[in-house]
């Protein structure tokens, strides 16, 4: 009988709560752009609703990520900072072309306001703002 009260005690011990120093430092999850990528050649738009890095965003026709395309950048610089490319593109509506299928997504060239996001993302003016995105 001492047996079981033990077993019983110990599986309704409760593991102990992260410190509240580990819970801060857990970064918060992407939604996932899920939607299919269009066709190579096909023309797309919408608002950039996430960025992730420095050359990949989601363009949302829609309000929900199952609506987003994820899109890596074919003329973005790998070592820019996600910062430069919200300052570029974040919220903004852009109309892309698509290229090559990639990592759940597709690779394509967008245009912001007339400009490649890629290119307005290395600007001096993007970079300088990008020490405002956090």
């Amino acid at each position: 009988m001492a047996m079981i009260a033990a077993t019983a005690a110990q599986s309704l011990t409760c593991p102990p709560a992260p410190a509240p120093q580990q819970a801060r430092l857990a970064a918060p999850s992407a939604a996932a752009c899920t939607a299919a990528p269009p066709a190579r050649g096909q023309s797309f738009s919408g608002t950039v609703l996430q960025v992730i890095d420095g050359r990949t965003l989601c363009v949302a026709s829609g309000p929900t990520p199952d609506q987003w395309v994820r899109v890596r950048l074919s003329d973005a610089d790998a070592s820019l900072p996600r910062g430069a490319l919200m300052a570029a593109a974040f919220s903004r509506e852009v109309t892309c072309v698509a290229d090559l299928p990639d990592a759940g997504g597709v690779t394509a060239v967008c245009i912001v306001d007339g400009h490649s996001v890629g290119r307005a993302a290395a600007s001096p003016d993007a970079t300088a703002q990008a020490a405002d995105w956090r």
